[in-house]
């Protein structure tokens, strides 16, 4: 799998794991009280069959997620790609979340 995008968040999510969820269309996954569990959400964009897409939410510790875009074959369209991530840091900042890095780095407008 190829990294498409990242970002990488610090804070507490636990209260706003489900709306978080919500805001980015993630599939629940992982169990906050289970210090093994490591993937929160996971999203299929575009199936295996044409070349996987998905979007997956980490947790490295308790304060530090990250929320990656893979592919398989060819990465989404980049207006698509954006408009992504432009919702990821929207559920973000309502999650009162604090981006401590994304790459690519996010150009100005």
């Amino acid at each position: 799998m190829n990294d498409q995008l990242w970002v990488r968040m610090k804070g507490e999510l636990s209260g706003h794991l489900s709306r978080f969820r919500e805001q980015v269309g993630l599939n629940p996954r992982g169990r906050l009280d289970d210090d093994w569990d490591e993937e929160f959400g996971q999203r299929e964009l575009r199936p295996k069959e044409q070349g996987l897409v998905k979007l997956t939410l980490w947790r490295y510790a308790d304060d530090d997620w990250m929320i990656e875009l893979t592919y398989e074959r060819d990465p989404l369209p980049s207006d698509e790609a954006e408009g992504l991530r432009r919702t990821i840091l929207d559920a973000a900042t309502t999650a009162g979340l604090t981006v401590t890095a994304q790459s690519p780095s996010q150009t100005s407008e």
